[in-house]
């Protein structure tokens, strides 16, 4: 209430303004104005011409990124004392904060680029030893493809004279060139997800970032392709979302399948990893485009649930293991059940949340973008479903080799989690399971708004 009657107070005083300020404006555009900031359920503002608001989609990763930021910051806390280290993981946190928060294609751009600069300079200064090669990548990639996206932008302001996305929602463009604006955005998008063949700049990058990077790239970069689709795509190209979703859906199964069996062959724990999220977005992108209700929501909770799991799998490979043992290879561990039990605790939980068992977030993101999509295309789908038995493959045979066994000769031991570990990884099981087990809670918030993104056939 009492944030409702601030929010009202602070509207009507800029409506006031506007009315005193803007006399020159026609009548029709200060009626609609002060429609606008009248409505109380709209919390929005308005700073240096750039225009913010928050739906239940936004805020389900708003709260995401605000979660998973600390922990970034804290997962390296004594590995590197540095104060640009931490400056530029913020830095990198607010902008794709910034990027849920606006309303506006431009801006969203803008953001967009703008969260590459600060995780360029943190791959490029605290990687490792081919830091280099992986900052140029990112940036080629990821620059590249959104100059498609940047033109399809230009083409919205020279038709519309506006990229708002509420303005370019209640237009209804030609089949034509709702085609060339779907193609030009899914370059961006494609990329971002990653899809094959657009995906090998992730591997690379998160094996040579460091762990805060890679828990940036995982938790929060990946869910800007969703929400990029849910914000740019569905609202506005409509027709060419419906009449490209085979396209889509071919290249989701053969992410799935391709990564899934790449992953069985990687000797890299972190490639391990960055593979297995590539595995998850395509599921994802499946409920994302399945024109259901189940398949949105099953989506944007299975970004919700990698945002969860994928952060804690970095921190317990890339971080815990590789602080004390200097190596990444798979082949070096052998048999960490039996002296480091806290480790093998945890990394077994995170592993059977990845792989979708039941009363995890997981289990319902993955049961709901399948179901989805199957409703969707059922041959697709099916195949699809078949595929997810992959991930269960190469999950089993990376806790197997990890935590079975006995002790390998050359390795020494080392002390198991320490307090700041553990608490992290229990701050990211908590909500894992909760939502698992209520994902009424997480569905209730995006449900109303991703029905609004539902095609209907007349």
């Amino acid at each position: 209430m009492l944030l409702n009657a601030m929010c009202m107070f602070t509207l009507s005083g800029m409506s006031n303004y506007l009315f005193k300020v803007l006399p020159s404006m026609s009548k029709q555009m200060m009626l609609v104005a002060s429609m606008l900031m009248s409505m109380p359920t709209l919390y929005s503002w308005n700073e240096l011409g750039v225009y913010y608001t928050t739906d239940g989609m936004a805020d389900t990763l708003m709260l995401l990124t605000l979660y998973l930021l600390p922990m970034s910051m804290l997962s390296n806390w004594n590995n590197i004392n540095s104060n640009l280290y931490y400056e530029l993981v913020l830095y990198t946190g607010l902008m794709m904060l910034m990027n849920f928060m606006c309303q506006d294609m431009t801006t969203f751009y803008m953001f967009f680029e703008a969260s590459l600069a600060p995780l360029f300079m943190l791959i490029g200064i605290y990687g490792a030893s081919n830091k280099d090669k992986a900052a140029d990548y990112m940036l080629m990639y990821t620059l590249l493809s959104s100059l498609f996206m940047l033109l399809a932008m230009a083409l919205y302001q020279y038709l519309l004279g506006s990229t708002d996305y509420q303005t370019t929602g209640l237009v209804v463009l030609s089949m034509d060139l709702q085609c060339m604006l779907f193609l030009a955005m899914s370059m961006g998008m494609a990329v971002k997800t990653p899809l094959v063949p657009v995906h090998t700049w992730l591997p690379v990058v998160h094996s040579e970032s460091p762990l805060a990077g890679s828990i940036l790239l995982a938790g929060m970069l990946l869910k800007l392709a969703i929400y990029g689709i849910i914000r740019l795509m569905m609202p506005t190209l409509s027709d060419a979302t419906m009449l490209f979703t085979p396209m889509m859906y071919v290249m989701a199964m053969m992410t799935m399948m391709y990564t899934s069996m790449m992953t069985l062959r990687q000797t890299d724990l972190k490639v391990i990893v960055a593979y297995s999220s590539m595995s998850h977005m395509a599921v994802a992108m499946l409920g994302m485009f399945s024109n259901n209700l189940i398949g949105l929501n099953g989506s944007l909770m299975l970004s919700m649930a990698h945002g969860f799991v994928s952060p804690g799998l970095f921190i317990l490979l890339g971080g815990s293991l590789y602080s004390r043992y200097h190596n990444r290879l798979i082949y070096y561990y052998q048999g960490l059940m039996s002296y480091m039990p806290m480790f093998s605790f945890y990394f077994m939980f995170l592993s059977f949340c990845n792989m979708g068992a039941p009363l995890s977030v997981n289990f319902m993101g993955e049961l709901l973008s399948m179901s989805g999509a199957i409703m969707r295309s059922p041959i697709l789908g099916s195949m699809a479903a078949i595929s997810v038995t992959l991930s269960a493959s190469y999950q089993l045979k990376l806790t197997n080799r990890l935590t079975g066994g006995v002790k390998m000769p050359s390795m020494k031991l080392t002390a198991d989690l320490i307090y700041r570990e553990q608490v992290i990884l229990l701050l990211l099981i908590i909500p894992t399971v909760i939502f698992g087990m209520w994902p009424s809670y997480m569905s209730s918030m995006t449900e109303w708004d991703l029905s609004k993104l539902l095609y209907l056939f007349i």
